[in-house]
C-alpha cells in the first residue's frame, strides 16, 4: 500500500476515536433543582446529625438516665457505708482514677535504665532509687516544676449548670447568633423603596394623613382631594386595594379605630365619616353640639377614647365606639397638640402659650401643668410607647426631649435635650414604635426632616441625604415595628423608605 494512503487511514481512524469518545462539558452552569434529591439530602441529614427536636429527645433522656444512675450511686453507697471502725475517713482517701492510655514500653522503664542510657547520675534515695519506675520520676519532676494542671485535677470543682447550657447551646441546633438588638447611634441603615401611592398621585395636593394598619401590611393616604387611599405595603409594587372618595370633604385628619377595622375621617365641617373597611362602607356622623369641626384629634391605644381639639382650650372627649360625647376637658390656653400616653390613662395637650397641660382619664381632670423650656408657641407634642419620654415641638424649630418622671413631677422641667437641628415651625413629631428614635420635620423648607437617636442623643447625618427630594413635608409615620418610615407633601407624594435595621413591618 502505499505510503500516502497509509497517512490517509490513520488519519481517517484518528478521527472516528475521537468523535466516538468525544465529552460532553455540561453547559449549566448550576444544576437543576431536583425535590426528589433535596428530600434524600434532607433524610441523610437526618440520620447523620439529627435535628433540634432528636437533639432535646436525646438530652431529656440522658438526663434522666444521669439521675437515675447518680440515685442508685447514692442508695449503694449507703447501703455499702460500714460503722467505720477501723479505718480512715473518706475525706482523706485519695481519688484514684483509671488512665485513659497506658504506654506498656514506658511503664517498663526503671529509673536504673534510662539514667544509664543517659549516661548521668542522680542522688541516691526516694524516687530517684534504681529500680522504681522512671514515669513516676518524671511526673513528680513535672508537678514539682509546674503543678498539676486543671485538667488533670482530680479534685476539681464541677462546671456549673450554667456553664453546661452554654456548651449545649453550641451544639448542634442552637447555634447563638450575635446579632444586635439596639439601634446603632453612628449611621442610619436605610433605603429609598417606591413612592407608596405611586399608583394613583390623586390624594392632595396636600397629604394631611398617613396611618399604618396596626396588623396587616397595609397604610392609608389621605388628603385635600377628599380621597382615601389604601395601599398593600411591599416596598416593590405597593398596589393599590381600595380608595374611596368624599364630595366635599377635604381629609384634614384620619385615624384607625377598633383594631383596624375602622377609618374615621375628619375635616373642617361638623361631621365625620365612619369608614368600614371590612364592608368597604362609610358613614356619615354628625359631631356633638359645641363642635364645629374635626381637624384635629387621637384615638387613644385602646380605642376607648376620641378626643377632639376645639376653641378656645376646648378638649372634647368622645367614645370611639358611638362618638358620643363623653366629657369637656379645658385648658388655659389655644389648643394646639394633643397625644395619648401608652396606656391612654393620660392626656397631654400642648398650647401656643408654651404651657402643656394633663388630664387623668380616669378622673377626667387636670393632674398637672408644667412649663415647655424657651416655648413661645408650641405646635406639636408626642409621648413614646415605652411612656419614658415626651418630646414638644415650637413654632421656633426647638424640639425638647423630656424624661416622664420630670414633667410630671416638676411646673419647670429641664429637658434631657434641646434639639435645634431645624429653623422653622415643627409641623409633626413622633418617636418610633420602639422607643429608640425620635422624627421631626417642617413643611416650611423642603427636605426639612430629621430623625434623632435617642440613646446617644445625637441626630443621624445621613438622613436625608443630598439627592433626596421629599418635598415640603407636611405629615409622616412609621409601621409597627419600624420597618418603614412614609413621608407625605404637598404634590401629592408619599416618600417610602426602608429602615434595614427593623426586619419585621
Amino acid at each position: 500500500m502505499p505510503k500516502v494512503q497509509q497517512n490517509k487511514n490513520r488519519k481517517r481512524k484518528y478521527e472516528n476515536e475521537t468523535e466516538e469518545f468525544q465529552i460532553d462539558v455540561p453547559k449549566m452552569k448550576f444544576r437543576p433543582v431536583d425535590e426528589a434529591l433535596e428530600a434524600e439530602e434532607e433524610k441523610l441529614s437526618q440520620i447523620l446529625f439529627g435535628g433540634a427536636k432528636n437533639f432535646l429527645h436525646c438530652l431529656e433522656e440522658a438526663e434522666q438516665e444521669a439521675g437515675a444512675s447518680q440515685d442508685s450511686q447514692e442508695s449503694g453507697s449507703q447501703s455499702n457505708t460500714d460503722s467505720g471502725v477501723g479505718e480512715d475517713s473518706s475525706d482523706t482517701d485519695e481519688v484514684v482514677r483509671k488512665p485513659a492510655w497506658v504506654d506498656e514500653e514506658d511503664d517498663g522503664i526503671e529509673v536504673g535504665e534510662a539514667l544509664n542510657a543517659q549516661h548521668r547520675k542522680l542522688p541516691k534515695g526516694g524516687l530517684n532509687s534504681r529500680g522504681n519506675k522512671y514515669a513516676d520520676l518524671l511526673k513528680h519532676k513535672f508537678q514539682a516544676a509546674l503543678g498539676t494542671p486543671r485538667w488533670a485535677d482530680l479534685n476539681k470543682r464541677p462546671r456549673t449548670d450554667s456553664g453546661s447550657d452554654d456548651e449545649i447551646l453550641q451544639t448542634c441546633g442552637f447555634l447563638t447568633t450575635t446579632s444586635s438588638s439596639t439601634l446603632p447611634s453612628n449611621l442610619l441603615e436605610y433605603k429609598k423603596v417606591r413612592d407608596l401611592n405611586h399608583e394613583t398621585l390623586c390624594e392632595g395636593p396636600f397629604i394631611n394623613s398617613i396611618e399604618f394598619h396596626p396588623t396587616s401590611s397595609v397604610a392609608m393616604v389621605t388628603g385635600n382631594a377628599g380621597i382615601m387611599s389604601l395601599f398593600a405595603v411591599d416596598s416593590k409594587q405597593n398596589k393599590k386595594l381600595h380608595s374611596a372618595a368624599f364630595q366635599g370633604f377635604p381629609i384634614v385628619c384620619a385615624k384607625f379605630a377598633k383594631g383596624g377595622n375602622e377609618a374615621i375621617l375628619g375635616s373642617r365641617h361638623p361631621h365625620i365619616y365612619s369608614y368600614d373597611l371590612l364592608e368597604a362602607k362609610p358613614v356619615r356622623m354628625k359631631l356633638p353640639q359645641g363642635i364645629t369641626n374635626c381637624k384635629k384629634f387621637i384615638i387613644s391605644p385602646d380605642s376607648e377614647y376620641m378626643a377632639v381639639a376645639g376653641k378656645w382650650g376646648e378638649v372634647h372627649l368622645l367614645s370611639a365606639m358611638s362618638k358620643e360625647r363623653i366629657c369637656l376637658l379645658k385648658q388655659d390656653n389655644e389648643v394646639t397638640a394633643l397625644s395619648f400616653n401608652s396606656s391612654g390613662s393620660l392626656l397631654f395637650g400642648h398650647s401656643d402659650s408654651g404651657e402643656v397641660t394633663i388630664w387623668d382619664m380616669r378622673s377626667r381632670r387636670v393632674k398637672h401643668k408644667f412649663t415647655d423650656e424657651g416655648c413661645l408657641q408650641g405646635t406639636t407634642i408626642a409621648i413614646s410607647k415605652s411612656s419614658q419620654f415626651l418630646a414638644a415641638g415650637s413654632a421656633q424649630g426647638v424640639v425638647n426631649l423630656y424624661g416622664m418622671e420630670d414633667v410630671l413631677h416638676n411646673k419647670l422641667p429641664k429637658p434631657r435635650k434641646t434639639i435645634l437641628n431645624l429653623t422653622t415651625g415643627i409641623t409633626d413629631l413622633k418617636f418610633n414604635p420602639t422607643s429608640e428614635m425620635l422624627a421631626f420635620s417642617s413643611a416650611e423648607i423642603q427636605n426639612s426632616a430629621k430623625l434623632f437617636h435617642i440613646g446617644s442623643g445625637t441626630v443621624f447625618s445621613n438622613f436625608p441625604n443630598f439627592n433626596t427630594k421629599m418635598g415640603h413635608i407636611t405629615t409622616f409615620n412609621f409601621s409597627p415595628s419600624s420597618g418603614y418610615i412614609a413621608f407625605g407633601n404637598r404634590s401629592s407624594e408619599v416618600s417610602l423608605y426602608r429602615l434595614k435595621h427593623y426586619k419585621n413591618y
